[in-house]
């Protein structure tokens, strides 16, 4: 904030990295929505298979399932922010973060949408100290009932407000 004259501006966001590696991380391992449904436009054969995608059919591509695969993320349930800088961003295999979607369907809003987590989390870390209490969870189980990826019994946090 003071190379910002104290002011939460665009650029000040911008140049916070290890913010965009701690959402990156988030998002890779809670995304807001499962997965990815596209239609076939033509019939498909899956290299390497005997599967085929007939034209028409709905395909349903596991974000959750990617994100936490071993293979593309090593220790999947660790969080781990380092895995988002710019020395380790290109480790990660093309199609494997896909939290705002992937190719020609890729969210519009992909910028507004880290723009807006960023500033969100900024204004809670310059404003108030968080910490977990006795009801916080160790380990976030999903509510199975919920089309998004929402934890099941929220995140009970203490907030203690930042007096200047």
């Amino acid at each position: 904030m003071e190379k910002h004259d104290g002011k939460l501006t665009y650029q000040a966001l911008q140049s916070v990295n290890y913010l965009d590696m701690i959402f990156s991380e988030t998002l890779r391992k809670y995304p807001v929505y499962p997965f990815l449904d596209r239609t076939c436009t033509k019939t498909y054969r899956v290299p390497g298979t005997d599967i085929v995608l007939d034209k028409g059919v709905f395909a349903f591509t596991s974000i959750l399932g990617i994100q936490r695969d071993p293979q593309y993320f090593p220790e999947p349930e660790r969080f781990d922010p380092e895995r988002f800088s710019d020395a380790n961003r290109g480790n990660i295999p093309s199609c494997c973060f896909m939290s705002f979607g992937e190719g020609p369907h890729k969210c519009l809003g992909l910028r507004l949408g880290y723009l807006q987590g960023k500033l969100g989390i900024a204004h809670i870390i310059l404003n108030y100290r968080v910490h977990p209490c006795a009801s916080t969870p160790k380990k976030m189980e999903f509510n199975l009932h919920s089309f998004l990826i929402t934890p099941r019994d929220g995140v009970p946090l203490k907030f203690t407000r930042v007096t200047n």
